[in-house]
C-alpha cells in the first residue's frame, strides 16, 4: 500500500514540475521555428554599390514590412539573413533561402558602368523562397561578405520597414590604411533647404561640400560624396555608404535658419557655426564635433554656439561611424548670408574642415 501511495505521489510531482518545463521548451521551439521560417523580400532593384579608391562595396537588401506590435522594440529588431557563399577564383556565388524576390526586373547597368571591381551581376530565383546571386569580379581583388544592419525607417501607419545587406566588399591587394570619409551635401533636388537672402541652401551646401571633397582627396583619405549635383538623395540613402564602405567618418554639411519671430538678441547669439552629433551613437561624433566648430570658426571668423545633441536625426541616428552634421552659419541672418556670397569663405570653410579632419585622426 505504501508503495502504491509512493507512485501516485510521484506521479503528482512530474505532473507539477515535469511537464510546465516541457511546455515552455515547446513553447520556445515554436517561436523559435517560426523566426527560422520567416520569409523576407529581397527586392532586385534596390541594389547598393559605391565606390572609392582601392575598395568598392556591393549591398544585397534583405528586407521586410513590420509593425511595432510585430517586432516589440522596433530599434533592436534586426532581419536575419540565411545565406551562403562561394567564392571561387574571380567568381562569387550567394545563395539565399527564405526570401520573396520583389521589384522589377533590374539588369544592374547602373552598377556596372564604370565598376572598377565587379564586371556583371546576375541574379536568379531558384525556387519560390530561394535566390542566387552571381558576381563575376575583374582583377585581382581580396572579396569580403559581411552583414550590415541598415536603421528601420517609419512607413506610416505603425509599419515599418527593416533591412539588412549581405554587404560584398572589393579590396584591391595594395596597402592603402587612408581613412575613409563620406561627404554628405545636405539637401538637394526639390528639397531646397533654408531659402534667404537670395540663396538656396542646397546649392551652398553643395559647393562647400565639393571644396571639402577637393581637400581631402589631395590630403591622401578616401572619399565618397553622397551628390555632386542638384539629385534628391533618401535620408538613409546618405548613411548607405558609410555603413557599407565601413567609413571612419561621416560628414553632413548644412547652413542653418532662424525662426521669423525671434528678437534680434536671439539671431545675434545664434547666428553662426554650430555642429550637431548624435551622443546615443554606437560611435559618437562629439570629439570631431568640437574640433571641427572651432577651426570653421577660428578661420572663417564666424560666431559659435554650443554643440548640439540632435539623437533623433536620421543620419546621425543611421551611421554605424562617427558622423556630424554642421551648420556652418545661419542664411537667415543677413551678415552670415552677406559673407558666404563670397566664395572665398566656401574655400575658408573647406581649408579648416581639413584642419580638423586632420587634428582628429592624429590625436
Amino acid at each position: 500500500m505504501k508503495k502504491f501511495i509512493y507512485m501516485i505521489f510521484g506521479m503528482l510531482l512530474a505532473c507539477i514540475f515535469i511537464l510546465p518545463v516541457s511546455y515552455c521548451n515547446a513553447e520556445n521551439t515554436a517561436t523559435s521555428e517560426d523566426s527560422n521560417s520567416k520569409v523576407y523580400d529581397l527586392q532586385q532593384n534596390a541594389f547598393k554599390y559605391y565606390q572609392i579608391n582601392h575598395k568598392g562595396a556591393l549591398g544585397i537588401p534583405i528586407s521586410c514590412l513590420c509593425s511595432e506590435s510585430e517586432v516589440g522594440d522596433i530599434r533592436k529588431y534586426t532581419v536575419e539573413p540565411k545565406y551562403s557563399e562561394s567564392i571561387n577564383g574571380n567568381r562569387i556565388e550567394i545563395t539565399i533561402s527564405q526570401v520573396n524576390v520583389t521589384g522589377s526586373t533590374d539588369n544592374f547597368s547602373s552598377i556596372l558602368k564604370d565598376n572598377k571591381y565587379i564586371k556583371d551581376i546576375k541574379l536568379d530565383k531558384l525556387d519560390n523562397n530561394t535566390a542566387k546571386v552571381d558576381i563575376e569580379t575583374s582583377g585581382k581583388i581580396d572579396i569580403k561578405v559581411n552583414l550590415v544592419k541598415r536603421r528601420y525607417s517609419s512607413l506610416g501607419d505603425n509599419k515599418y520597414e527593416f533591412t539588412t545587406f549581405i554587404d560584398v566588399t572589393f579590396e584591391e591587394k595594395v596597402k592603402d590604411n587612408s581613412k575613409i570619409i563620406i561627404i554628405d551635401p545636405g539637401h538637394g533636388g526639390s528639397e531646397l533647404g533654408t531659402t534667404a537672402n537670395f540663396t538656396y541652401e542646397k546649392q551652398l551646401n553643395l559647393d562647400i561640400s565639393k571644396r571639402i571633397k577637393e581637400n581631402l582627396i589631395k590630403s591622401g583619405y578616401r572619399i565618397y560624396i553622397t551628390r555632386d549635383d542638384d539629385s534628391n538623395v533618401g535620408l538613409l540613402n546618405r548613411t548607405d555608404p558609410a555603413n557599407l564602405l565601413n567609413a571612419d567618418l561621416f560628414f553632413s554639411v548644412h547652413n542653418n535658419s532662424l525662426p521669423l519671430d525671434v528678437n534680434m538678441q536671439c539671431v545675434y547669439m545664434f547666428r553662426g557655426t554650430t555642429v550637431l552629433y548624435n551622443s546615443t551613437a554606437p560611435k559618437p561624433g562629439r570629439e570631431f564635433a568640437s574640433i571641427l566648430m572651432r577651426e570653421v570658426s577660428s578661420i572663417v571668423k564666424t560666431n559659435t554656439y554650443p554643440l548640439q545633441d540632435r539623437q533623433s536625426l536620421a543620419v546621425l541616428s543611421s551611421a554605424w561611424c562617427p558622423a556630424v552634421l554642421m551648420e556652418t552659419i545661419a542664411l537667415t541672418d543677413d551678415g552670415d548670408a552677406k559673407m558666404m556670397m563670397h566664395r572665398i569663405n566656401s574655400q575658408k570653410v573647406a581649408d579648416a574642415s581639413l584642419r580638423a579632419v586632420n587634428k582628429y585622426f592624429n590625436t
